[in-house]
This record gives C-alpha cells, sequence and structure tokens, in this order.
C-alpha cells in the first residue's frame, strides 16, 4: 500500500516522535543521549528549524518543532541517519534500529501547543522513570536555566517570559482529552477492538471473544483494577480502548491507571435562577430572528 501523504499546517509547529523498532531501545548510555543531542545542532544548522521542546526517552524521542513544509521531513531524515550511523558503529551492529516513517502530528492553537510541549516534559513521570523537574534529558532543564539548545521564546511569551507560571503550569495535570489524544497518536501499532478483546480472550482464558465485555462484571473492585493494569500493558492499546472493550467507564480506567481527573469546565453551568434576563432574551431572538425580520419588514 502507497504511504499516507504528510499532512502540513499553517503554523508550522509539529509534534515528532521517533521511535525505535519493535520498540527496541535507541539510547544505552548517556554518551548516545549528548551525540542525538549534537545532531540536532548539527541538522537544525542545515534544515533551520526551531526546537520548541523535546525529551529523550528510552526507546522513543518526542520533538516539537518549527520548520517549513517541505524541510520536515528532510530535517528529520538528516537527524535519524546522523544517529543511525553512529549507533550502528558504536556497537558493531548493520541496518534501521529507528522507524523509517517517523510520526508527525501538527499543531495549531495556542491551547493544544501549551499541552504537547506539557506533555512531552511529563512524560518520564507518566513512564514512571522520574519527576519531570528531575528529568535529565528534556528541555524543561532548558527552560529552567536559560540554556541550552531549545528555542524557548514562543512557549515562553505565553506565560508573559514568566518561568514561575510555566512551571506551574508544566508540573500540573494535564488536561485529560489532549493527554488521551496524544497518547494515542505516540501508539504506531494500534490494535483493532477485536484484535484486543482476541488477545483479552486468550490471556485471562475466556471460552468466547463474546465473554470479554462481561468477564468483569461480577468480580471484585480489586480484581478489576489488577485486570486492567494487566490490559494496559498490552503493546497497541490505549485507555480510551480499554474502556470500550471492557465496557467500563472512561474516568474509572483513568483513575485505575493512574491518570489525572478531567478538569473543571471554563465555563460553570448556568441556571435559570442565575441565568441573566438579557442573555435568555438574546438566545430567544435569535432562535426567532426570522420572525422578527419578518416583522420589522411589514412594518
Amino acid at each position: 500500500m502507497p504511504r499516507t501523504p504528510r499532512t502540513f499546517c499553517d503554523s508550522k509547529v509539529y509534534h515528532v516522535i521517533l521511535k525505535g523498532i519493535d520498540n527496541q531501545d535507541i539510547f544505552y548510555d548517556d554518551q548516545d543521549r549528548y551525540v542525538f543531542l549534537d545532531n540536532i545542532v548539527e541538522s537544525r544548522k542545515k534544515y533551520t528549524y526551531k526546537l520548541l521542546a523535546y525529551c529523550l526517552m528510552n526507546n522513543h524521542v518526542h520533538m516539537v518543532i518549527q520548520v517549513e513544509d517541505f524541510l520536515l521531513s528532510k530535517a528529520i531524515q538528516s537527524l535519524t541517519i546522523r544517529y543511525v550511523y553512529y549507533f550502528n558503529k558504536k556497537y558493531e551492529r548493520e541496518g534501521h534500529f529507528v522507524r523509517d516513517r517517523f510520526k508527525s502530528k501538527m499543531i495549531e492553537g495556542k491551547a493544544y501547543f501549551l499541552e504537547v510541549c506539557r506533555y512531552v516534559h511529563r512524560n518520564p513521570e507518566k513512564a514512571n522513570i522520574n519527576k519531570t523537574e528531575n528529568y535529565k534529558w528534556s528541555s524543561y532543564n532548558d527552560y529552567i536555566s536559560g540554556k541550552g539548545i531549545t528555542s524557548t521564546d514562543l512557549l515562553l511569551h505565553y506565560f508573559n517570559n514568566n518561568i514561575t507560571d510555566f512551571i506551574k503550569y508544566t508540573l500540573k495535570a494535564e488536561n485529560l482529552d489532549d493527554i488521551s489524544n496524544m497518547a494515542d497518536f505516540e501508539i504506531i501499532n494500534k490494535l483493532t477492538d477485536d484484535q484486543l478483546a482476541n488477545i483479552i480472550k486468550n490471556k485471562f482464558k475466556l471460552d468466547s471473544i463474546e465473554d470479554v465485555p462481561i468477564f468483569l462484571k461480577n468480580t471484585t473492585k480489586e480484581n478489576v483494577e489488577r485486570i486492567v493494569k494487566e490490559v494496559n500493558k498490552i503493546i497497541g492499546t490505549n485507555p480510551r480502548q480499554i474502556s470500550r472493550v471492557l465496557r467500563i467507564n472512561k474516568k474509572r480506567v483513568y483513575k485505575i491507571l493512574g491518570w489525572q481527573k478531567e478538569p473543571v469546565p471554563m465555563y460553570p453551568k448556568v441556571t435559570k435562577r442565575e441565568g441573566n434576563h438579557c442573555y435568555h432574551f438574546f438566545l430567544f431572538f435569535m432562535s426567532n430572528y426570522w420572525l422578527f425580520g419578518k416583522f420589522i419588514i411589514l412594518y
């Protein structure tokens, strides 16, 4: 099948993920990580992109970059080619170990840009590796120290260059729906619901795939939590899909997995008693504007 062409956005800002083939590690020690960061600097000289955020994990890399559309693929390919050459030479191996087809997602709008950067910086904490502020291999430290390879101007602009506000925002809980969207994006080999259900059937020795949605119905709370955590370890799934396949409330799945609760809505609901009469008249007028228009024309 031909590859789906990449889509581009007006902001020219993208969330890029590089992953090892079969989820194998792409960094074995700190020297590997330093070399990768040096390679970013070298590729950036040639393709003139801005690195707005990054995080180096053991088997994958997050990058938020601002780059001209026609240079996106060239910039990332240049980076990976440089690093693969170094890695193969150091460890006396051959062939690819980073996926040729890197993942890229458009970032448009302030709110989503802020969420993506926070998600990238908090990735080690999500993986239970280290606290965000203590992790050495992310751009969070560049923002705090004012040094490093990251272009910090754009993100800090949204905090009026107030580093305290940046820290508060980064270290607090993310928006639940945006986390889920970005986590889904991270999963390259996604399972279908039927594939996941079949794996669950075999894993827990159920008679048929039809038993999957109901086998947790009459079990204990502790057992439900244990099973959800076990299913979450299956590569290719995500909390939303687990919720669908096991027929468990999405919020409950997030809570079991230690994800934060949904944020308070930005605009509280307005009751009839609290509502503004002018506001209600405006709604009535807009819903019946054609009637008022006809009345004005007649008179």
